[in-house]
């Protein structure tokens, strides 16, 4: 495992992070030093995505008298925020400032995109890597399905006098993607789906305030 600070957060990355960003970028099928360089840019592309995903909800959380700290592992990450004690308001605020310091970095692979400033192939993939994952992440996470950050924000806003209705809520629209997925041949998405759906169903959230995906 590595371990390291940013911002005097504690940053932990599982291993299984690597070998999911490996197989993400297509390692199962490299076999030349060019094809290994192409894959190490899409693991150090998902390694800055998910970092600033994580430190966006982190550092929101730390004005608030939180300690966070940050674990990648297998596909994405989590913020661990111990001792928090959030209003609806400011946990609506910490589940939020993870997508949006996502969307800020796609805007900035957006903007070195259209600047023709990159002519190398292998820096071009990575800011195209960079603009599918921090938009595609972002909309994800977004989807109102517990516990990812859509379905944090729905439960506060509903209340804890509405989790069933939020449960309820959650499970089919997983229900419904993880349909549409196995449409689209997309089968990691639809297990990941499927599991949410579970989840949901189960009515097992997160406790407000503690982890943040």
């Amino acid at each position: 495992m590595l371990r390291f600070r940013l911002f005097g957060i504690p940053v932990l990355v599982d291993w299984w992070f690597w070998i999911s960003a490996v197989l993400m970028g297509g390692g199962t099928n490299a076999s030349s030093p060019a094809d290994w360089s192409r894959v190490a840019v899409v693991c150090v592309v998902m390694f800055i995505s998910i970092i600033v995903h994580e430190l966006g909800h982190a550092l929101a959380s730390r004005r608030y008298g939180t300690h966070p700290a940050i674990k990648l592992h297998a596909f994405g990450g989590l913020t661990f925020l111990p001792g928090a004690d959030f209003s609806r308001m400011q946990s609506i605020w910490v589940s939020a400032a993870g997508p949006l310091a996502g969307l800020a970095l796609w805007a900035m692979f957006y903007a070195i995109a259209i600047s023709g400033a990159v002519s190398h192939p292998l820096l071009r993939m990575g800011v195209r890597w960079g603009l599918h994952i921090n938009l595609v992440w972002t909309i994800f996470n977004l989807l109102p399905i517990q516990p990812l950050d859509g379905g944090q924000i729905l439960r506060e806003i509903l209340g804890p006098r509405r989790q069933l209705l939020t449960s309820m809520i959650g499970g089919v629209l997983a229900v419904i993607v993880c349909v549409w997925s196995l449409a689209a041949h997309q089968l990691f998405t639809a297990l990941m789906l499927a599991f949410l759906a579970y989840h949901n169903f189960r009515q097992q959230p997160v406790e407000g305030g503690v982890i943040k995906g």
